[in-house]
């Protein structure tokens, strides 16, 4: 055996024992009809007994839903026309460490953006520093309001219409911070928003998207996760998607 071979196996090794010894977290929102999302996507659509046993010998579901369900990455190409579409993004995109902003004692609210000041106060409470290539991970703690199955179509939708988002200051922050992904519990992570209509969108239209910094979107039980820890997600290869639905993991 050479010397690379060798090397890889003792790396692949080592990697597997860390990630069996780490806690693992499940941080998607379970794929389902009439699923809060974004409120002018179109919503998943499932025929649920579309193969059975009794007909077809199995059984199989289809799914017929929009790039942007679930938990998802939005592409630079979303926003951006003749940017990269997911299908061109690096595999490692959304592989990497992660730095949570627990926002929740806050206690944010739709319309009202989350400024610098107030990531910076975060950042010095959990004693943590941005570094390049850092995956940010926003808990809002709003996917308290994500209710999937409440029979009130309003109150059901009311989490896609709605939400804080970012100041322009702290999009420009993460941008020259050098982060390569920005994710939420929000409908879209920077996005700020009432009653479905957009105030400001710092990150898709300035600073996230035409950097080729993606955008995470619908993540649930960021309040469950480390502050730190290593950040896993890769998209559907989507030929000119404009994003894609996603299942992270987080290791800490």
């Amino acid at each position: 055996m050479n010397q690379d071979v060798r090397s890889r196996k003792e790396s692949a090794s080592l990697l597997l024992k860390c990630m069996n010894e780490m806690e693992k977290y499940d941080i998607s929102p379970v794929l389902e009809t009439n699923m809060p999302g974004w409120h002018t996507h179109p919503s998943l659509g499932m025929v649920h007994n579309h193969r059975n046993f009794e007909q077809s010998g199995y059984y199989a579901q289809t799914l017929v839903m929009s790039e942007h369900t679930g938990a998802h990455v939005d592409a630079p190409i979303h926003i951006h026309g003749k940017l990269a579409s997911i299908d061109e993004i690096p595999i490692d995109a959304m592989i990497g460490p992660y730095k949570k902003y627990d926002i929740t004692s806050y206690k944010p609210k739709a319309g009202e953006p989350v400024t610098l000041e107030i990531l910076k106060e975060i950042e010095e409470r959990d004693n943590f520093r941005l570094e390049k290539g850092d995956i940010v991970l926003l808990d809002f703690g709003w996917d308290q309001y994500f209710k999937p199955d409440s029979k009130d179509p309003h109150e059901r939708e009311w989490w896609g219409k709605n939400e804080p988002g970012l100041t322009e200051e702290a999009c420009k922050y993460f941008y020259e911070a050098g982060i390569k992904a920005v994710g939420s519990d929000t409908p879209a992570a920077d996005i700020c928003i009432v009653n479905g209509n957009i105030i400001s969108a710092f990150g898709h239209a300035q600073y996230f998207l035409p950097n080729n910094i993606l955008i995470l979107e619908g993540l649930q039980n960021l309040n469950k996760i480390p502050i730190e820890g290593v950040f896993l997600a890769t998209p559907l290869k989507i030929k000119g998607g404009s994003g894609s639905p996603i299942r992270p993991i987080v290791f800490g």
